[in-house]
């Protein structure tokens, strides 16, 4: 499976890989538990909201490193 800024956040957090890029770039993401709710957005809509706190730096910098992920 390939991810991508359109991929859910849902799917992101059910593989290893993706989950330690979204880790690595939004510390405590995974663990948050406000987390849950967000499962059924792509990863653009939720960088759209500002509650978010994702800057279109940091997408980019995840979007780069879910491309580099193999499988």
């Amino acid at each position: 499976m390939q991810f991508d800024q359109n991929s859910k956040v849902g799917d992101l957090l059910g593989n290893a890989a993706a989950k330690a890029v979204l880790d690595k770039h939004l510390p405590g993401f995974s663990t948050n538990p406000m987390t849950g709710m967000a499962g059924g957005f792509a990863l653009s809509q939720l960088a759209a909201f500002p509650q978010a706190n994702i800057s279109s730096e940091v997408l980019a910098s995840i979007v780069s490193d879910l491309a580099a992920i193999e499988e």
